[in-house]
């Protein structure tokens, strides 16, 4: 059966602009307001609707890459830390490497490799200094790519002050594949 949900969020959108708009009170700013985010919230999700699971598997890559940098200085913040990211890196590349994984597993998959990251990161603040900044150059050297595909992910919004330096989406999303395989 073909997928519809391009289709059926174009149809979604329409009925809001056409039959519920005309119905809300313009005198009531909050509704308006609310029927407009409304709207321009499906309209972005009906263009980012096809690349959702080429961008969890992104950024799973680019969290691969960042984790697979720290292991040596995880390791020396202390043997469970290390044997915590190890395992966390270990569980991401089974799921980044399955082709049959769903996008709810590449999530999952992200959610926990960044949690210990982020563990990473505040147990470094108690590192021997040669350490701690070896880990923020790490992970801020590594964290670049993350925030290309949010800026290009959420450009449509109008938040960038350079839209023209962002990269392309379907640019970012042709790298899904890691380094750190």
């Amino acid at each position: 059966m073909m997928d519809h949900s391009e289709n059926t969020l174009r149809a979604a959108i329409k009925s809001l602009r056409d039959t519920v708009a005309p119905a809300v009170d313009p005198h009531d700013p909050q509704a308006v307001e609310q029927l407009r985010l409304t709207i321009d919230f499906l309209e972005f999700l009906r263009t980012r609707v096809y690349d959702i699971h080429a961008r969890q598997r992104y950024e799973l890559g680019r969290q691969m890459d960042i984790a697979q940098a720290l292991l040596d200085d995880a390791a020396l913040l202390s043997p469970e830390v290390g044997d915590r990211l190890t395992h966390a890196v270990t569980d991401a590349r089974s799921v980044h490497g399955d082709a049959e994984a769903h996008t709810q597993d590449l999530r999952a998959s992200s959610q926990q490799l960044w949690a210990v990251v982020r563990g990473i990161v505040r147990t470094a603040r108690q590192a021997p200094e040669e350490v701690r900044e070896r880990i923020s150059i790490k992970v801020i050297g590594g964290i670049e790519p993350l925030i290309e595909m949010e800026s290009a992910w959420f450009l449509p919004f109008g938040f960038e002050p350079d839209p023209g330096s962002v990269p392309q989406l379907t640019d970012l999303l042709e790298r899904v594949s890691s380094d750190a395989g």
